[in-house]
């Protein structure tokens, strides 16, 4: 964990912000080291390392005040006028990172989002591109990690010209789904 003094300063970005640019995988990491160190903060120590996000505020040492003051800290990073109470509906950083996290973070793209993105990103290369075959081939791998199958050697004209139609019937059904 890092130093308070780091935790402590003028963040950058508001979380929403901060949460928006750092990948899905890292938010919520991202989050307990914030409140963490806010923790830290209030109550005096000069890092989050005596922090455990699974002790209860009240096991730390909170009381009503460091709880108000708590409250506040997260709020200005927040953005947002955060409950009263939430020290006491959200006892754990754990809790409270989760809750701030679920309030917060912008929501996890959809799926359709991330393929019109790909396809945009594929849709604006120039006509004639030079990486197009490493491209292809790329995604192909990629897709085959993502379904969990290896992915298939193309058919050479010559094993095509070979096939029985038994075969090229299966060829066809597997392509295009039939």
């Amino acid at each position: 964990r890092r130093a308070v003094a780091a935790a402590t300063k003028a963040e950058p970005a508001g979380l929403a912000e901060r949460l928006a640019a750092a990948p899905v995988a890292d938010r919520e990491d991202l989050v307990v080291d914030l409140v963490a160190g806010q923790v830290a903060a209030v109550l005096g120590h000069t890092s989050t390392v005596d922090i455990d996000a699974g002790k209860a505020f009240s096991e730390l040492g909170f009381d009503s005040l460091t709880a108000v003051e708590l409250r506040n800290r997260l709020g200005a990073v927040a953005g947002q006028r955060l409950p009263a109470t939430l020290v006491f509906d959200y006892p754990t950083v754990a809790e409270l990172a989760g809750y701030l996290l679920e309030a917060i973070a912008p929501p996890a793209p959809s799926a359709n989002g991330l393929v019109d993105d790909l396809r945009g990103s594929l849709a604006s290369l120039p006509e004639g591109y030079e990486g197009r075959e490493e491209i292809t081939e790329r995604l192909q791998s990629l897709l085959a990690w993502w379904t969990g199958t290896t992915p298939e050697e193309p058919q050479s004209d010559d094993e095509v010209a070979a096939a029985s139609a038994d075969e090229l019937f299966d060829l066809i059904d597997k392509e295009f789904g039939a």
